[in-house]
């Protein structure tokens, strides 16, 4: 019996890719990657293949392409299927309870990280905790709440947060330990090819750890990239390359990769509103060329498809969030990011973390296709019914029925079945108690043994911190 699957064409040739490969390298040995850190740069001075030019260390093309080809990613992430990622730390939120956006606190953090789970969603922890006001304990229960309350949130390789200081890291690094969860350090180019002292700083003290670090990039088209959307591509592999390039070199016995969800990706710019953009249309023809390429360089695929500029979970939001998820599942990828997120990733919605797992739904369902074979054909079937039957009592319409996708959310009555209802529910309300009733009946908490070391070290940590 054939399935026929539904699917998207190439939009670039094997050749086209090469050809950016090839300018993307020969721009890691002309400009190669600001390195504001001495103690990196003397290390790496040292190396055969690596150039110095004043804070740049450039690199010679058989450095790179073995950095490309030492990544590795995990087997299981390989392998996902329909996977949604939610989380970026967000600072504002909806009220669960009256709809009102305000500033996210503890409370929200801890619930929505049930909410999230509860779905079976990956990623970092959904919001940054306002009412607490210092920046490094609200970094430190990211970690704390997501591994408390999710045996998944914060625990692979999509976790994407850069440590705002080394004694973070350490304290991260210590919880990590003792809950047996997964920890690694980041290193965001600041496009164009710029890095972080602090982050290199960070990177260069744990480098004897062997833990696993990931490269990151940003680039804006017209803001800090090329406005063509290949002219920034070649400068989002250039940066990547150079990245793990300098990472591989400075720690060698570091798994040393791209962050799936931020890999060779380019963003538009609005010059109307001077923001850059997610969810237009050039968005997603980034993201169709962000396959491809993720593609040719056997990279993790994560569409960042469920980004928007709308403000609430409106028509703007659905429109976007479904047309970028369609055609970037119709392109081939499926781990899909970043579910509840509003005006860019400022606004965690509880709301639209329902909506968008419909959203995901529906196209999962879309992607399934059907099949083709003599019964589908149906020729039998019309002549049975046409004989005097109804297709509603035929054997294969109550054989098959239940494959028809049934939506818990977008569901499917009549004007006259709605009017009828005592209740006339919009979405948003609909999502608001699927939500509430999510976080209510969420029941996972770790180990108490395991908690209270957790504690133990938030604690210590705090101390130190509020000690200065």
């Amino acid at each position: 019996m054939e399935r026929i699957f539904p699917a998207l064409k190439r939009s670039l040739s094997v050749e086209e890719i090469e050809k950016m490969h090839n300018a993307a390298i020969k721009l890691v040995g002309e400009i190669g990657i600001s390195v504001p850190h001495d103690g990196v740069r003397e290390l790496l001075e040292k190396e055969t293949g690596v150039r110095s030019d004043g804070p740049y260390l450039r690199f010679d093309q058989k450095l790179v392409e073995w950095a490309i080809k030492e990544q590795k990613y995990p087997d299981e992430v390989k392998n996902m299927d329909f996977t949604i990622i939610s989380g970026a730390y967000s600072l504002n939120t909806y009220d669960l309870e009256t709809g009102n956006l305000r500033e996210a606190t503890v409370e929200d953090l801890v619930n929505f990280t049930k909410l999230a789970d509860s779905f079976g969603m990956l990623g970092s922890a959904p919001v940054r905790p306002g009412d607490i006001k210092n920046n490094e304990l609200q970094e430190l229960l990211h970690y704390k709440i997501s591994w408390q309350y999710s045996s998944q949130r914060s625990n692979s390789i999509f976790e994407a947060n850069e440590k705002s200081s080394y004694r973070v890291a350490k304290y991260v690094y210590e919880m990590s330990q003792a809950a047996d969860k997964y920890f690694s350090l980041g290193l965001w180019i600041k496009s164009p090819f710029k890095t972080s002292y602090n982050e290199l700083d960070i990177i260069y003290k744990f480098r004897n750890e062997n833990i696993p670090l990931f490269v990151g990039t940003l680039p804006i088209m017209g803001m800090t990239a090329p406005i063509f959307i290949t002219g920034a591509y070649v400068q989002s592999m250039a940066e990547l390359f150079a990245g793990i390039t300098l990472l591989k070199l400075l720690c060698p016995g570091s798994n040393v990769y791209c962050i799936p969800i931020d890999s060779i990706r380019v963003h538009p710019f609005d010059m109307r509103f001077a923001s850059f953009v997610y969810g237009s249309p050039e968005d997603l023809l980034a993201l169709t060329m962000q396959i491809e390429l993720n593609n040719y360089y056997q990279i993790p695929v994560v569409a960042k498809s469920l980004l928007t500029t709308a403000k609430e979970p409106d028509a703007h939001a659905a429109a976007e969030k479904t047309a970028n998820t369609l055609v970037a599942a119709l392109a081939g990828a499926r781990i899909f990011t970043n579910a509840g997120l509003l005006a860019v990733d400022e606004i965690y919605c509880p709301e639209q973390v329902v909506i968008d797992y419909e959203i995901v739904q529906y196209v999962k369902r879309v992607i399934k296709g059907f099949f083709f074979n003599e019964e589908s054909l149906g020729v039998d079937i019309i002549k049975e019914v046409a004989a005097g039957n109804t297709y509603l009592e035929h054997s294969t319409t109550l054989e098959h029925y239940r494959e028809l996708w049934d939506p818990k959310l977008f569901t499917h009555e009549s004007l006259a079945q709605w009017q009828n209802h005592k209740e006339k529910k919009s979405i948003r309300e609909k999502a608001r108690e699927i939500a509430i009733a999510k976080v209510k009946n969420h029941n996972y908490e770790i180990e108490d043994d395991i908690r209270k070391e957790l504690d133990k070290i938030y604690e210590k940590a705090k101390r130190e911190i509020m000690e200065e």
